[in-house]
């Protein structure tokens, strides 16, 4: 994937994620796991963006 796929996907997980929270609340496992998908997205962009 190149840094653009990457940055789409990052902001599809995002919105994921806020639809995930404005349904059932920060603290929901639910929220927790889609939280933690979008910080491998994030970590991946920025291993690419360093290396």
């Amino acid at each position: 994937m190149n840094k653009e796929e990457i940055q789409n996907e990052m902001e599809h997980q995002r919105r994921i994620l806020y639809q995930l929270a404005d349904r059932y609340g920060f603290l929901d496992e639910r929220v927790l796991v889609q939280s933690r998908k979008l910080d491998d997205w994030l970590n991946e962009y920025d291993r690419r963006k360093s290396g």
